[in-house]
């Protein structure tokens, strides 16, 4: 066949060519349906599994940044902390790389579909991947390592800020107020009181699409920095927004020794294809297929951070599932035009292949319905929520552990963090990551 559409237009070439790509592309998967088997290994509390099936998966040319960024939260569950730096980076390298697309990647969407685009990152996943690159060096004991990170997410967030001036997401509360921490840890607190307030600034501008609130660990971090440089305006203002008559003493607080545990609860939303086929008029069949999440069920409602003086509630700071969603939401009415214009295009291949054979227009037909699928390419391997629980306690050893309540308030898991021996005026992060009730893990960073 390929022989007589050479004899019949100069074309022809492409049109085989078409034909032995469409073969190919009939039995493809999506990414998200690749990743099944990676994540039911983390379901089952086998992230080094689960990297050997990262690994062992078929993957397409496109994916080598969203591969890097599931592969450095893997390592991250495995407790390799370099080598998910690396990863990280080497993800942050690659998006530098594909970011922006090229004028083919353009042009090659609108004939073979979303998944033609080099995946160059969601705008949370460019936050999150210094984020956790910061979890992983408090982890390491490089705290100045840490610093950088956080100031690589400011300049970040300020290029976000400008990127997505229509979007719901235009800050990120959570990644301001852990640098916020990261400075107190450091002995600045001038700089820890300027993240403070855009944090919570963001937390009050995304409250109702997040449905997260100021956390009040934040509310009295303010009002204590407030009073420490007298900004009494400020604090007042403060005051009466919260509604908050008690908050910590700064000599006091310098006094005691302050522990942040981090706990990453589930995976991040699956991201499914939804495809809707139509034979129109001439007989040419067409496929529409779009992404959406897929909702999981949220297995975590409660954490506490139980020690032996008192339970304290862990607070949600941060919903990745939400800000997920929301980012598509945002995307889908251009996500659907450019289905449209694939539409056209589609449609005028298949008549030119029909005029030089009906055979060509039938493989060309099917090359275009097997090629246009809905880009489900995603970070899963995050958390969907994070949960932190924020205590000040006096100098000496204290044994901490965390307990994980259900809907129901039945305890799904007592996770011990150990005891610490606790410094004046020193502060110690501590993280954990939930996904089910056969997995979950700790890692501890003793304070300075």
């Amino acid at each position: 066949m390929c022989r007589a559409l050479r004899r019949a237009r100069s074309s022809g070439l492409a049109f085989c060519l078409a034909v032995l790509l469409g073969a190919a592309l009939s039995g493809c998967t999506t990414y998200g349906e690749r990743m099944a088997a990676v994540e039911a290994a983390v379901q089952d509390g086998d992230p080094q599994r689960a990297l050997t099936l990262l690994d062992e998966r078929p993957g397409g040319s496109g994916d080598r940044v969203v591969d890097l960024l599931n592969r450095g939260a893997l390592l991250r569950m495995a407790g390799k902390f370099e080598a998910s730096n690396q990863a990280l980076e080497a993800a942050h390298n690659a998006i530098a790389e594909v970011d922006p697309l090229s004028v083919t990647e353009q042009i090659g969407s609108l004939t073979v579909g979303e998944t033609a685009f080099a995946y160059a990152g969601a705008p949370h996943d460019r936050i999150l991947l210094h984020l956790i690159k910061a979890f992983n060096y408090l982890d390491l004991g490089d705290s100045e390592a840490a610093r950088v990170e956080i100031l690589r997410i400011d300049l970040r967030l300020q290029r976000l800020a400008d990127e997505q001036s229509r979007s719901a997401y235009r800050r990120d509360p959570f990644a301001h107020y852990l640098s916020g921490l990261i400075f107190e840890h450091l002995g600045e607190p001038d700089q820890a009181l300027v993240a403070y307030r855009l944090a919570e600034q963001a937390y009050q501008e995304q409250s109702e699409r997040l449905g997260i609130v100021v956390p009040t660990a934040l509310q009295l971090d303010l009002l204590r920095l407030a009073d420490a440089f007298g900004l009494d305006e400020e604090r007042a203002q403060w005051q009466e927004r919260f509604a908050l008559d008690d908050w910590p003493d700064p000599a006091t607080h310098r006094q005691q020794a302050h522990v942040v545990v981090i706990s990453g609860v589930g995976l991040a939303p699956r991201r499914r294809e939804q495809s809707t086929a139509v034979q129109d008029d001439k007989g040419r069949i067409h496929s529409i297929a779009l992404p959406y999440y897929e909702p999981r069920q949220r297995a975590v409602h409660s954490i506490e951070l139980r020690g032996p003086e008192a339970a304290i509630s862990a607070e949600p700071v941060h919903d990745i599932d939400a800000v997920a969603r929301i980012l598509l939401d945002e995307q889908q009415a251009v996500l659907v035009a450019r289905a449209l214009a694939r539409l056209l295009v589609q449609k005028e291949l298949i008549d030119q292949a029909r005029e030089v054979n009906p055979a060509a227009g039938l493989a060309m037909n099917i090359f275009t319905l097997a090629a246009d699928r809905a880009d489900t390419r995603t970070w899963g391997m995050l958390p969907a929520r994070y949960y932190m629980a924020r205590v000040s306690l006096p100098p000496g050893e204290h044994c901490l552990e965390l307990v994980y309540r259900g809907p129901s308030n039945h305890t799904l898991n007592r996770t011990s963090l150990g005891c610490i021996e606790l410094a004046a005026d020193t502060y110690h992060f501590i993280f954990d990551r939930w996904v089910s009730k056969r997995t979950g893990s700790v890692t501890r960073r003793e304070g300075m």
